[in-house]
């Protein structure tokens, strides 16, 4: 189905909140309510959004996946990208980790390192994986509100606490990768607590697999030009080479291969 401009607004939108009434997207796109129940009926029967009684719902198939699932998807290249992003990592570094299930690969590879890391995460997750070590590694997490799906601490709360450090290395990962506008998000809280970290870390490092160039994004994160180092599956599009000229870019090696991370020709 060829979606209009209009359409394609009203399922980006509803990714963001998920669901929302007929008179509140009249008066978004002010357009009267039968003309958004024509865009709805499009949408609905291409499988896009499911309908109730004045109101629409995106189709449980568009969400962004549940945690548990993202762990599954594309996990071999996680895999292969978080051990190489290890090796760049300092036994007794002070780093933050975001949320992602990149993020989780990647304490995994860190936990059992010798050393005493110091990790600052909003993830209950990457920190039961870091604790998994013992007592071996320097742990915290701020306080706020946990969101079950994925079990991350959420609200100003957290992202206030989280400013007070300035670590040497921010890691994080994104829902989705714009040649054009850079690293993108569906989620209003990933947006605002990448954003407040982003400048307080000597540098930041960005966990992507390939796949996320494929998939659209609704709130940008920020622009490649905060990226220090790209730790990737795969070598970017020439666009995104272009835009991280100033950068380290780093591709895994595969899965055959046995030897160290192959780098690309303009490391930093």
């Amino acid at each position: 189905m060829a979606q209009t401009p209009r359409q394609q607004q009203i399922v980006e939108l509803l990714h963001d909140r998920r669901s929302t009434t007929i008179t509140d997207l009249a008066g978004h796109f002010q357009v009267s309510d039968e003309t958004i129940r024509r865009d709805l009926k499009a949408l609905a029967e291409a499988g896009l959004v499911d309908k109730f009684h004045g109101g629409v719902r995106l189709n449980e198939s568009e969400w962004e996946a549940p945690f548990e699932r993202r762990l599954r998807e594309q996990a071999a290249a996680k895999r292969r990208i978080a051990q190489a992003a290890a090796e760049l990592i300092d036994e007794n570094a002070t780093i933050m980790l975001d949320n992602s299930s990149t993020a989780c690969f990647l304490a995994q590879a860190l936990a059992p390192r010798p050393g005493r890391l110091t990790a600052i995460t909003f993830s209950v997750e990457v920190a039961q994986i870091l604790a998994s070590a013992g007592r071996q590694h320097h742990i915290i997490l701020p306080g706020g509100e946990l969101r079950a799906d994925d079990r991350t601490i959420i609200g100003p709360s957290a992202i206030d606490f989280a400013s007070q450090f300035t670590p040497s290395l921010f890691v994080m990962s994104v829902a989705a990768a714009s040649p054009a506008r850079g690293c993108m998000d569906f989620d209003l809280f990933e947006m605002e607590f990448k954003r407040a970290m982003i400048p307080l870390a000597d540098k930041v490092m960005l966990l992507l697999d390939t796949s996320k160039y494929a998939k659209p994004g609704l709130i940008q994160v920020c622009d490649w030009s905060a990226v220090d180092v790209l730790v990737t599956d795969a070598p970017p599009p020439p666009p995104v080479r272009e835009a991280l000229e100033h950068a380290q870019i780093l591709v895994a090696p595969g899965p055959v291969e046995a030897g160290d991370v192959r780098k690309s020709a303009h490391d930093a």
